[in-house]
């Protein structure tokens, strides 16, 4: 028996070694996927030798002797470095996750499919102009030259999920601009949002949480809204869990300021876009040069061009504008002929396709795929779906991202070539642009400067009181799309020297502008905040005041709204004295050093809890997030908002400061639980940290940790250092929206202007480069991404040089 053990022992020993020689040799192998940052290659598709200069950041420059051959080296520097992110995008938005992850990821693919976007990217690609598509083409001429080939490693991610890349072409840039768009619109979603909550509540109530859902709007829909049944409710829920993966809440800011504000007496620009926090990042820093002109700022990988950024004549920088360019239409089936949808001139066929969606370790699954004249039927004709919408009427979709010209794209490449951004140039510019609906500033060397909101921006009816809150009829000619706002109804405005232009996705336009652009707008808090720094700052601006004003961490919503809640509170028991005497002494910034921050956030958590769960019931997980106006009214009284304060599950009637005091107790009762009973060690940095997901492997335990990392961040949901936190999240403080790419942009010191993204230029985890930047970013850094050759070539740490390839020579990458 002992020798049978020893035996077993020596065995699982042996065993145990060739496993981890395995591991050993498959990492060592993998390591060899980090790309070659010096050496001469001849590649195929540039005019003349591209030189790429990476500096010690790891930010590429790329040296070239005409536009498109700096596209190229763009698309070469964007594959070396995020190829798996490029291929993930580029599978999300074909529909074949599935391939990969297996039948988990049926449903997205499913909606995507039923888009059309990859369908609608390739028919684009046919309507570029012929040097829009020359510069397309180079672009992916670029990224399949640095595909690893001949047997090369691949990142890890493609080992580890059995996975190669296709080619690259000029419709994979074109729905890579596709799928921004689905991450920056989610109009539909906030209808179907409706829907759901008008099964639990009365509409004053929620116009009280979820506003604006006037009552005019709501009556007219009642009058042809069908009958959804008691499964409608349930149902939804499943179109809504899509929105993680189809429609992406966004938040950012951009400003821009005269030249009689600033130092240099030529205008400033500053812009951080905010998103997920994932890792790689959405951004990655490059700088493109060719004669007669440069490119420096933030790139999309998958997207040939500088995405936010500056050139040697101008500047840009966008938020999203929330514009309303979705709309859900309720289609009645013809009772006659199931075949067919009943339209205000009569029954028409629905379009129809079958497409299949292979599924890894799964059967593969045929779909059937209906299109209406408004757009395509979300598929509720499938079994797991069917009770999504009443029987006899499907649900369809209308949004201009979904059109087969989409030009978009053309933008980026008419940026880099223009010569200032007078009114003239920045018409031009944006002519091609279709979605999704940004609000750009704009600022040039000649001092003009200016704010426009480019794309198709849908004209509705005045009949249709509905106004895209609610899906519309498609039966009713009133609910028909009238055209596009188009010459003076277009949105955009110019100003010189004195203009100061600020959009952080709150409501930009001017009061009594009439076309309808969105109802639906973040709060103006972030707004309100960069105005009065703006305006307040004493002297003239220069590149490290705009600094000072993107890195501002001072909550404002709770300068306004914190005194009245805390008057409410204020009754509620000795107990709870020490906290709101902690918060009436707050200077309302939230530094990662005060515990006054975590207080706060942990009691808007529980406040929020307190007053609209009762209501929103399953709904309320996905619905618990900031909600700043709402809180705001619930301080000042509104009525419709204090409406909220009473518990419908007790059979007593609640109050507003009783709710506040108890949701002030019991965030105290769960902050001692956690980080102990002296509320003076308390910190808002030992929660809140920028959370870095990777995409897929955060959600995998022990690879999410070998793949995502993090950092203490100061900031919250309503400061301009926007480091957004989900109530709902297993860490409700962690940081995981943020801004992932900042930048500065004085016109007069283009030397001076500042970049920073938020985690590393890298996506292979081997690399020195994969995650850099971000401890640089949380601690609120900037780089200099130098465009002087002498500067360039001082700090680096290696060199490229890609030589056009001779006559049937092999590609050695």
């Amino acid at each position: 028996m002992k020798r049978f053990f020893r035996n077993a022992a020596m065995t699982v020993a042996f065993l145990s070694g060739l496993l981890a020689l395995w591991i050993a040799i498959t990492v060592f192998w993998m390591k060899g996927s980090v790309p070659q940052l010096s050496g001469t290659f001849e590649v195929e598709g540039p005019g003349a030798p591209v030189k790429i200069v990476r500096d010690r950041d790891g930010v590429p420059h790329i040296i070239a002797q005409s536009r498109d051959d700096a596209l190229f080296g763009l698309g070469y520097v964007h594959a070396q470095d995020r190829l798996w992110q490029m291929e993930f995008q580029r599978r999300t938005v074909q529909g074949r996750l599935s391939e990969v992850a297996g039948a988990a990821a049926v449903l997205p693919d499913r909606y995507l499919r039923t888009l059309g976007l990859y369908r609608a990217a390739e028919a684009s690609v046919s309507h570029l102009s012929p040097e829009a598509l020359a510069a397309f083409r180079s672009y992916a001429a670029g990224v399949n030259a640095a595909i690893p080939r001949n047997g090369k490693p691949l990142p890890p991610e493609f080992f580890m999920l059995g996975v190669h890349p296709d080619d690259w072409t000029p419709a994979d840039s074109v729905a890579t601009l596709k799928a921004i768009s689905v991450q920056l619109s989610a109009n539909a979603f906030q209808e179907i949002l409706r829907l759901q909550l008008l099964r639990r509540m009365p509409a004053d109530k929620i116009r009280g949480l979820n506003p604006p859902l006037p009552q005019e709007a709501l009556d007219a829909y009642l009058e042809y809204a069908p009958k959804a049944g008691t499964k409608f409710a349930d149902a939804a829920a499943a179109l809504q869990a899509l929105a993680p993966n189809l429609a992406t809440i966004g938040a950012s800011n951009n400003w821009v300021i005269g030249g009689s504000m600033t130092q240099s007496g030529l205008p400033m620009l500053a812009n951080d876009p905010h998103l997920p926090l994932t890792v790689p990042g959405f951004w990655y820093l490059a700088h493109l040069s060719w004669p007669g002109g440069y490119a420096t700022g933030g790139s999309v990988p998958g997207v040939p061009g500088i995405v936010s950024g500056r050139t040697a004549n101008i500047s840009w920088g966008l938020t999203t504008t929330g514009a309303d360019t979705q709309d859900l239409y309720w289609e009645k089936i013809d009772p006659e002929n199931s075949l067919a949808y009943l339209t205000p001139s009569g029954p028409q066929r629905f379009e129809t396709r079958r497409e299949v969606i292979k599924v890894r370790l799964g059967s593969d699954e045929v779909i059937r795929i209906r299109s209406t004249r408004n757009g395509p039927v979300l598929p509720t004709d499938e079994p797991r779906l069917k009770a999504l919408v009443p029987e006899g009427y499907v649900l369809s979709l209308r949004w201009p991202a979904l059109s087969g010209e989409d030009r978009t794209g053309e933008t980026l490449l008419r940026i880099l070539d223009a010569p200032d951004a007078s009114p003239e140039t920045i018409k031009t510019i944006f002519e091609p642009y279709n979605a999704p609906i940004q609000s750009f500033v704009y600022a040039d060397t000649k001092g003009h400067t200016g704010l426009i909101l480019p794309g198709r921006i849908p004209v509705r009816d005045p009949a249709n009181r509905v106004a895209g809150l609610l899906p519309s009829d498609g039966r009713q000619a009133s609910h028909e799309w009238k055209g596009y706002l188009t010459g003076a109804d277009a949105p955009s405005w110019t100003g010189g020297a004195e203009a100061m232009f600020v959009t952080a996705n709150n409501n930009v336009v001017p009061p009594g502008y009439k076309p309808m652009i969105a109802q639906d707008f973040d709060p103006e808090y972030r707004a309100t905040r960069i105005r009065e720094l703006l305006s307040g700052h004493q002297g003239k601006h220069d590149v490290d005041s705009f600094r000072q004003i993107q890195l501002d961490a001072a909550e404002r919503f709770a300068i306004d709204a914190l005194p009245g809640l805390i008057a409410l509170a204020h009754s509620g028991g000795a107990d709870l004295q020490p906290a709101l005497s902690l918060l009436s002494g707050w200077d309302r910034h939230m530094t990662t050093d005060a515990g006054a921050p975590l207080v706060f956030a942990a009691w808007m958590r529980s406040l929020l809890q307190g007053l609209f769960e009762d209501e929103a019931g399953d709904l309320f997980r996905q619905m618990w997030g900031d909600r700043p106006n709402f809180l705001a009214a619930v301080a000042n009284g509104d009525p419709d908002a204090v409406k909220l304060c009473d518990d419908v599950r007790t059979p007593v009637r609640e109050s507003c400061a009783g709710i506040a005091a108890q949701s002030l107790r019991k965030a105290l009762r769960e902050l001692r639980d956690q980080h102990g009973a002296d509320m003076a060690r308390w910190r808002w940095g030992d929660v809140h940290r920028a959370t870095f997901s990777h995409t897929p492997f955060g959600f995998i335990p022990v690879l999410s940790s070998l793949f995502g990392f993090s950092h203490e961040i100061g900031g919250g949901n309503s400061t301009i250092q926007r480091a957004a936190y989900r109530y709902s999240n297993a860490n409700p403080f962690a940081a995981v929206h943020g801004s992932g790419y900042r930048g500065i942009y004085d016109m007069g010191a283009e030397e001076k202007s500042l970049f920073m993204a938020s985690t590393g230029q890298s996506g292979n985890v081997f690399s020195p480069f994969y995650g850099n930047l971000a401890p640089r970013w949380a601690r609120g850094e900037y780089l200099q991404v130098r465009t002087n050759l002498a500067d360039i070539e001082a700090s680096a740490i290696g060199t490229i040089v890609l030589q056009p390839a001779s006559p049937g020579a092999a590609n050695p990458r």
